[in-house]
């Protein structure tokens, strides 16, 4: 072969050429910008497009499907979840380069662990295995001692941020002092994990609403407690805000649609967001709870269609180009000017704990991210709006009976002791919201969406929390319809809670 023709055979086709082309444009659009910037763009499309994927086909899953149609549809969204997953990993990591305590090497970060364990032998080998692994580790047999040495971390300046606990406790079980740990204020910053036999998703979801950051099923092996410390250590080296860490639970039927699809009939939500197939996706959840929906690609359509129309719901995408969610939510607070408030809930696929804080800092009342699962988007449904049709609602769901069927012979204690110190509570936030007192409001409603959320009273916990954030947020005129729909259905767990108490008496004795 000549010289002439080696030349010509190594030149570039013109389909490479147009390729070459277009990466040298891509390189000049990108020239100058900071990689954190790059790989946030990049995040950002990646989740799109996979929270659009996701969301279709949960919304598949819920027709009629032959068992093989619904093996693949579980297949494919396992794939796509764990694609997410990786791709929001190996972002991150890299977008955080500079910081040196991120996890590598099988190490965890020099992070103070509590372990609360009744079994010596079980705690000593925990301690010794997270000691090895770089962490500061101080175990205790007992709640009292537990709780002792939290304080004193606290008030030196040097605070545990990982409370692992075992359910069962001497003098008290693993759950109540979790959920105790959680709503001190002291201990805002501990991620508390419990380890317990094995629960269900209801379960679950009760741990996560009265704030425990991880459930681990006993025995607890090795690799799952390293995942999910690496995870907890991760996201506090980050100044994230974890998703709840469920290892284990065991689901035996498919997930279907919530039993009250059909209560928000006359509820009118307004979706933004600058993505249509997460708009689609959105719009078609909605409707199959009975909501009138309406749609808006971006900030300034949004604020247009809510001058002229009433929303009960707001669902607003946060990172959106042009007027973003918090500008466009902080424009329809200023247009409020006090006089009414709509529900604004914050999207996004971002869920650290700054952008959770951020969304109710500009006047967002709650959060829910992406990809949008149907139980997440029914638990939203009932917090923002169970209340506006309290009277044709049906019997609210509940996890009494969990709860009575967790502790055994220990339930009647726990019960009589809710029933005893809600009352006092209710008092006293009645007098806080007669008071217009915002900061007791918000106070008294905390604590007591966790002692609701302990006894298994989960709508009453999210009607508390509902009234929390509205309280934090300066919204006032709230107040009143939300305490009544509060005291609404303490009245109901009161009288279910002394039936079921009732009930127990009249047992026969476990021999």
């Amino acid at each position: 072969m000549s010289l002439h023709h080696a030349f010509l055979s190594k030149m570039p086709t013109t389909a490479q050429r147009a390729r070459i082309m277009r990466r040298r444009r891509l390189a000049q659009a990108q020239d100058g910008l900071p990689d954190s910037v790059l790989l946030d763009n990049l995040q950002r499309t990646i989740n799109t497009q996979l929270n659009g994927i996701i969301g279709v086909l949960e919304m598949i899953r819920q027709h009629e499907l032959a068992a093989d149609q619904r093996e693949l549809i579980g297949l494919a969204q396992r794939s796509a979840n764990a694609l997410l997953s990786h791709a929001g990993q190996l972002l991150e990591t890299t977008d955080d380069s500079s910081d040196q305590t991120t996890l590598v090497g099988g190490s965890l970060p020099d992070i103070r662990a509590l372990i609360v364990m009744p079994d010596l032998a079980l705690r000593t080998q925990i301690e010794k295995e997270l000691t090895r692994y770089g962490m500061r580790v101080a175990g205790f047999e007992r709640a009292d001692a537990a709780l002792t040495a939290l304080e004193q971390a606290a008030s030196s300046g040097d605070p545990y941020r990982i409370a692992l606990l075992d359910q069962e406790i001497h003098g008290i079980d693993g759950e109540t002092l979790g959920t105790a740990i959680g709503t001190t204020p002291t201990y805002r910053d501990t991620l508390i994990v419990l380890a317990s036999n094995e629960h269900n998703r209801h379960d679950a979801e009760r741990l996560a609403l009265a704030g425990f950051s991880a459930w681990l099923p006993k025995p607890v092996s090795k690799p799952m407690l390293i995942d999910t410390l690496t995870l907890l250590c991760s996201c506090i080296v980050k100044k994230d805000a974890p998703r709840f860490v469920c290892a284990g639970v065991r689901v035996t039927r498919e997930q279907v649609m919530p039993e009250t699809a059909d209560s928000f009939a006359e509820a009118h939500v307004l979706v933004v967001d600058d993505n249509p197939v997460n708009l689609e996706v959105a719009e078609r959840m909605l409707t199959r709870f009975g909501c009138l929906v309406d749609t808006a690609s971006g900030g300034e359509q949004a604020l247009q269609m809510a001058e002229t129309q009433r929303y009960d719901l707001i669902l607003m995408d946060c990172q959106m180009p042009g007027m973003d969610g918090y500008q466009a939510t902080a424009m329809l607070r200023a247009a409020e000017g006090g006089l009414k408030h709509t529900p604004i809930v914050g999207w996004s696929s971002r869920t650290s704990r700054n952008e959770r804080d951020t969304c109710l800092a500009i006047g967002m009342d709650d959060f829910i991210s992406k990809p949008m699962r149907i139980r997440a988007l029914n638990d939203i449904l009932v917090r923002w709006l169970q209340h506006t049709n309290m009277a044709e609602t049906p019997q609210a769901d509940d996890e009494l009976d969990a709860t009575q069927q967790m502790f055994g012979e220990d339930f009647p204690e726990l019960a009589h002791l809710f029933l005893a110190d809600s009352p006092k509570r209710l008092g006293a936030l009645r007098d806080a919201v007669e008071g217009n007192d915002a900061i007791a409001i918000t106070k008294l409603a905390h604590v007591l969406c966790g002692s609701s959320a302990s006894i298994g009273a989960t709508l009453l916990a999210a009607l508390c929390r509902e009234l929390e954030v509205s309280a934090r947020n300066g919204a006032p005129s709230e107040a009143r319809p939300r305490l009544n729909a509060i005291e609404f259905e303490y009245a109901r767990i009161d009288a279910r809670l002394s039936g079921m108490l009732q009930s127990a008496s009249h047992l026969p004795p476990v021999r």
